[in-house]
Parts: C-alpha cells; structure tokens; sequence
C-alpha cells in the first residue's frame, strides 16, 4: 500500500476518533473516552492498550485509567479473560450502556440532588426569607426534582411515561 495514502488514512480516522470524543465529552466523559470508543468499535479485530496508546498518542497511565472508568461503566469489555494482555472490544448492547450509565452517573447525582433538596425544603418560612427563597418556586424545583427522578426510573425499567407531567412541571405558571 501507498505509504502517503495509508498516512492519510490513519489522520482521517484519528480526526473522526477526535469527533467522536468532543462528542462524548459533550455528555460528560473525557474526550479520550470517546477516541478509544471509536477506535474499539471500528477496530477488526479486539485492541489491547499498547494498540490503543499507538492509535491515540495518550500515556500509559491516561490509557490505564481510561480502560478502567470504560468498563466500569460497561461502554467495553474485555474479550477473553484468559490472555496474558487483555483485549478490549465495544459492548455490542448500547442498551445495556446506555442503562449503566444512567445508573451509575445520572441516577447518583439526582440522589444527591435531592438529598440537598431535602434540606433546604426543611427550611422554615422565616428561613426561607432570610436566605431570599420564593417557596413557590422551591415547591417547583422539588416537583422537577421528584419528575426526574421518576422519568429516570421508567427510563431504566422500560416503562411508558407520560409527557403530560413532563409539561406541567415545566410550564411557568407549573403546579406551586
């Protein structure tokens, strides 16, 4: 093969890599997240980190901790567990890391989201007024909170969920 078009080649899928994790960056991971993605799921065959870091120009140790935060959150997987150099591959069920992320990322920070709610609708109104609180709008926030909460488990269990109190939570004149 050409060497100048295989050159080219590679910098065009390094510049789709780079897209993909700008892209994956936008949804709260680390660019690099997204480049070892794209080169995994495009990849012919599995990939270990000594491919991956000559596909990506990363260290080691940014290799090492990305692998590990990918398959924690089931985005990989590690093809065969008996070889002395592990090799990765995409996890194939998008459901399954769409859901694990939504558990492991979303679903803490509404819980600690709320939990923080929790506090501050304790408040009395003498409370409420010192800090500046319109306790209508407090109410409000607790229903969106309460809505997110909810529409992230039927999210997670496959349910139906109407759109209605998704409106209603929102709309500016929303329940008080």
């Amino acid at each position: 093969m050409n060497e100048s078009l295989k050159k080219q080649l590679i910098s065009d899928v390094d510049e789709l890599s780079n897209k993909v994790g700008e892209f994956i960056r936008y949804w709260g991971f680390k660019n690099i997240h997204g480049k070892i993605w794209c080169h995994l799921f495009l990849s012919e065959h599995p990939l270990d980190a000594t491919d991956l870091i000559a596909r990506t120009g990363v260290s080691k140790a940014l290799m090492s901790q990305s692998l590990s935060e990918l398959l924690e959150y089931n985005v990989i997987e590690i093809e065969d567990e008996g070889r002395k150099k592990k090799r990765y591959v995409t996890n194939q069920n998008i459901l399954t890391v769409i859901t694990s992320i939504l558990r492991k990322r979303e679903q803490n920070m509404l819980c600690d989201i709320h939990s923080h709610f929790r506090v501050v609708s304790n408040f009395s109104n003498e409370q409420l007024e010192l800090a500046g609180i319109d306790a209508g709008k407090l109410k409000r926030l607790g229903n969106m909170v309460s809505f997110a909460e909810k529409f992230l488990c039927s999210m997670l269990r496959f349910e139906s969920f109407s759109f209605k109190s998704f409106k209603k939570v929102f709309e500016p004149s929303g329940p008080k």
